[in-house]
C-alpha cells in the first residue's frame, strides 16, 4: 500500500515537471537558469532557436560563453546582485551567438533558493534585435524628416532672398512704366492741345515744313546717340532756359532739359524763331516739348517693359518651369538665368564672364542645377561683402563641362575647407545659414548629374569647380 502511494505521488511529480517543461519549452523567451559556479542547469528552446546551440552543447557552456564582450562588466554587477537573492526586475545586455552574431535581450532575474542559500538564478529574456531595429529605423526617419525640414527651410531662405531681390528688380521697371504712362496721357492731352491752337493760327505750308525738318533733326540726333558729358549738359540748359526766358515760354526751367537732350541749341531756336511767326512760338516749343515728352515715355515704356520680360524669362529659365524636369541646355543659358534673378545683391559686385561658348550642350535637370549656381554665388557675394569681384569660367576638359565660379574674398581656412559640403556645416553667424546650401550642391552635382565639385582657396581666390558629363546634340 505505501509503495503504491510513493509511486502514485512519483507520477503525479513527473507529470507536473513534463507540464513545467513543456511550459518553458513552449515559451517564445529565452529562459535559463545558472547556477552559482556560472553553468547552466537547463535552457529552453527559445535559448537554444536564438543562439544556435545545440541541447547537449549547452552542458559544456559557462554563462559568460555566451556574454557579448561589451556587456561583460554590467552582466557581472547583475550575477553576483543574483547571488545575493536580490532579484533583477529588468536588465539589458548583449549575448552572443554559437556563430558570433550578437543578440541584444532584455529580462529579468529571479534566484532560486534553499533557506538562505542561492541554488540558482533563473532569467527569462527576449530577443529585442526587431525593436532596436525599429528603433533606429524611426530615429533615421524622424532625422531624414528633421534634415527634410531644414532643406526646406533652407530653400525657404533662399527663396526669400531671391523674391526680395526680383521683386526689387521687378519693382523698378513697373514703377517706371506707371510713371511714364502717366506723363503720356497727360503729354497727348497737352500736345493735343497745342496742335489745335497751332492750326488755329492759319500755319501755312513753309511754316507746317519748318516743324517737319526741325522734327526731323531730333530724330537723327536720337538715332545718333550723341552724348554730352554733364558739365556740357548743364551749360547747354542754362543757356537754353535763359533763351526761353527771354522770348517769354512757360516752365522754362522743365522744357530746357527736354530740348537740349534733343540737341536743340539757342542757335537753332534762334533760327525757329525766324521761321515762325513770333505770336505761335510759345505755342509751337509747348507742342515740340510735349512731342519730345512723348517720345520719351514711348521709349521708357518700351525699355522698362522689355526688362520685366527680361526677368519673367530668366525666371522661368530659372525654374524650367515650362520644360519636363530633364532636358539638354546651354549651361550659359542657367547662368546667366541665375546672374538676372540675383541682380540685386549683385549690384555691387563685378561679374566677369570667361566662357568657351563652343561648350557641347549638357543634359541636366535645369531647375537643380540652377540651384547650384544660386548656392555658389550667393556664398560668394557674402564672401566678398556684395563689393568684390566674381570671375565664371566655363570649358570643357576630357569630355566634361567644367564650370569655375571665383570670387576675391577673404577665403575659407583649411580646417573649414574639409568640412565645408558637410550637411549642416556653416561658418555664417548663427541664425543665417543652416549649413545645407553647399551640402544640397554636392548632391545635385554628384548624385543627380554624376558629376565632381572641388573648393580650392586662399585669402584673394577662393575657386568652385564643377565638373558635369557632357551630351553633345546635334544641331537642329
Amino acid at each position: 500500500m505505501t509503495d503504491q502511494v510513493i509511486t502514485d505521488e512519483n507520477l503525479r511529480l513527473a507529470e507536473s515537471e513534463e507540464r513545467y517543461r513543456a511550459v518553458i519549452d513552449n515559451s517564445s523567451d529565452m529562459i535559463q537558469s545558472i547556477r552559482p559556479d556560472g553553468t547552466f542547469e537547463f535552457v529552453n528552446q527559445a535559448w537554444l532557436d536564438t543562439l544556435a546551440y545545440a541541447a547537449d552543447e549547452v552542458a559544456a557552456l559557462n554563462i559568460w560563453d555566451i556574454v557579448h564582450s561589451s556587456s561583460v562588466d554590467h552582466c557581472q554587477t547583475f550575477f553576483v546582485q543574483a547571488l545575493t537573492g536580490a532579484p533583477i526586475p529588468y536588465m539589458e545586455a548583449i549575448f552572443v551567438s554559437k556563430d558570433g552574431k550578437p543578440v541584444p535581450v532584455e529580462g529579468s532575474v529571479t534566484s532560486r533558493m534553499m533557506g538562505s542559500e542561492v541554488l540558482a538564478t533563473h532569467g527569462f529574456f527576449r530577443d529585442i534585435s526587431e525593436k532596436i531595429r525599429g528603433q533606429e529605423l524611426e530615429e533615421r526617419n524622424l532625422q531624414l524628416e528633421r534634415e527634410q525640414q531644414a532643406r526646406y527651410l533652407e530653400k525657404m531662405a533662399a527663396l526669400g532672398k531671391l523674391s526680395a531681390g526680383l521683386a526689387h528688380e521687378l519693382n523698378n521697371p513697373t514703377a517706371a512704366v506707371q510713371r511714364a504712362g502717366s506723363r503720356l496721357v497727360e503729354s497727348l492731352t497737352e500736345r493735343d492741345s497745342a496742335i489745335r491752337e497751332i492750326i488755329s493760327t492759319g500755319f501755312d505750308l513753309d511754316h507746317w515744313r519748318v516743324i517737319d525738318r526741325l522734327l526731323d533733326e531730333v530724330s537723327a540726333q536720337a538715332s545718333s546717340g550723341a552724348f554730352l558729358n554733364p558739365i556740357e549738359l548743364d551749360e547747354r540748359e542754362t543757356i537754353v532756359e535763359e533763351w526761353l526766358e527771354a522770348h517769354d515760354i512757360g516752365r522754362a526751367w522743365n522744357v530746357a532739359p527736354s530740348l537740349v537732350q534733343a540737341g536743340l541749341t539757342s542757335e537753332r531756336l534762334d533760327q525757329l524763331a525766324q521761321d515762325l511767326p513770333a505770336p505761335t512760338l510759345p505755342t509751337v516749343i509747348c507742342w515740340l516739348y510735349e512731342t519730345l515728352t512723348v517720345q520719351e515715355s514711348a521709349d521708357i515704356i518700351k525699355r522698362s517693359s522689355h526688362r520685366i520680360s527680361e526677368l519673367v524669362d530668366a525666371v522661368k529659365g530659372y525654374s524650367y518651369m515650362d520644360r519636363g524636369s530633364e532636358q539638354v541646355v546651354d549651361i550659359h543659358d542657367g547662368l546667366e538665368s541665375t546672374l538676372i534673378i540675383l541682380a540685386y545683391p549683385l549690384r555691387d559686385v563685378s561679374v566677369q564672364r570667361e566662357y568657351d561658348r563652343n561648350l557641347p550642350k549638357i543634359e541636366v535637370f535645369g531647375n537643380t542645377l540652377n540651384q547650384v549656381w544660386t548656392n555658389i554665388l550667393d556664398n560668394a557675394i557674402d564672401a566678398t561683402d556684395g563689393k568684390g569681384k566674381i570671375t565664371i569660367r566655363t570649358r570643357e576638359v576630357d569630355g566634361n563641362g567644367i564650370v569655375e565660379i571665383e570670387d576675391n574674398g577673404g577665403g575659407i581656412s583649411p580646417e573649414d575647407l574639409t568640412c565645408i559640403f558637410e550637411p549642416f556645416f556653416t561658418t555664417k553667424p548663427q541664425g543665417q545659414g543652416t549649413g545645407l546650401g553647399l551640402d544640397t550642391v554636392w548632391r545635385i552635382i554628384t548624385e543627380e548629374h554624376g558629376g565632381t565639385i572641388d573648393v580650392t582657396s586662399e585669402p584673394g581666390k577662393t575657386v568652385f569647380c564643377v565638373s558635369i558629363p557632357l551630351t553633345h546634340v546635334k544641331s537642329e
